[in-house]
């Protein structure tokens, strides 16, 4: 059974399963425009847990066409599969200058500099995204070692949002080294929930795009989703050993990069859609003592 679907959901479904429009349901359900805005979305998260199967068994017929529609738009999916591929992620820049350099000292060299902008989401913006942790392999994970996870990123709004979906940040570059260049990005992180030391336990992966570099940016529409395999590791690691959950998150980014000689300086700007709270996967963080107690 799909938990969380209400009988005035199911008359929303059947609503739009006939081709009724937005206003139209309004108008027949005599809600507010804002009430079928959260309605839909809330739809569209039960949805997001992958069961449209289930969907049909709990609200019946009338649910029918909406199912079908999903599953249509599944045959369209987008695969990317990480696992396998090194990602290209250098840029290029000007060579260094010579160093200035006298009997005592040397001055000169490159350097690189990094800057984000904050801001902050905005619940009306109908943008929103749910990313989903569909498997990750093995469950008893190993610090030392990467797992494998499969993301699936679903367009949880109501209005289509561009995503980068090329996993070499290189080919986006221009083959002039010295020009500044924009690109986005879109992180897909592994969140380790429960207690965290200052420094979070996360694992991620990252994908690219630029509006000048046909492929690398999708438009996904509501309800629509890609599906992403990816081998990452985790950045910091519990004090002891636990039984905890990874929960799937995203950083949704515009960047500029400006080469300079013997380095670069990238200005990040975090984009704010709205992020849908997914359902974590259970798995046993192994502690490096109790992996060296295993061996023995």
């Amino acid at each position: 059974m799909l938990y969380g679907i209400t009988p005035r959901m199911r008359e929303y479904l059947q609503l739009y399963a006939n081709g009724c429009t937005r206003e139209q349901v309004q108008k027949a359900l005599k809600v507010t425009q804002n009430t079928v805005y959260w309605t839909h979305r809330r739809i569209l998260q039960i949805l997001g847990a992958d069961a449209i199967t289930q969907a049909v068994r709990s609200v019946g017929v009338l649910f029918f066409s909406l199912a079908f529609s999903v599953a249509l738009r599944a045959l369209k999916e987008k695969y990317i599969d990480l696992s396998l591929v090194p990602q290209r992620t250098e840029l290029r820049h000007p060579p260094a200058p010579q160093p200035d350099c006298d009997k005592a000292h040397c001055v000169g060299g490159g350097y690189g500099v990094v800057s984000v902008g904050d801001g902050a989401p905005d619940r009306r913006d109908p943008h929103a995204l749910g990313v989903y942790l569909r498997r990750v392999t093995p469950t008893d994970i190993d610090p030392s070692q990467p797992f494998e996870v499969e993301f699936r990123v679903l367009n949880t709004g109501l209005a289509p949002i561009d995503l980068p979906v090329s996993p070499h940040l290189s080919d986006l570059q221009p083959s002039d080294e010295s020009m500044a260049f924009g690109y986005f990005s879109l992180a897909l992180v592994v969140q380790v929930e429960g207690p965290q030391r200052a420094t979070p336990s996360v694992g991620l992966v990252e994908l690219y795009g630029s509006a000048g570099h046909e492929g690398s940016i999708l438009v996904l529409k509501p309800g629509e989703w890609i599906t992403v395999r990816a081998n990452v590791k985790l950045r910091s690691w519990p004090s002891e050993l636990i039984d905890t959950y990874l929960r799937g998150e995203f950083w949704l980014r515009r960047n500029t990069f400006y080469p300079h000689p013997g380095g670069g300086s990238t200005q990040m700007d975090n984009l704010y859609p709205n992020a849908t709270s997914t359902p974590g996967i259970p798995v046993h963080l192994l502690h490096p003592a109790a992996l060296e107690d295993r061996k023995q």
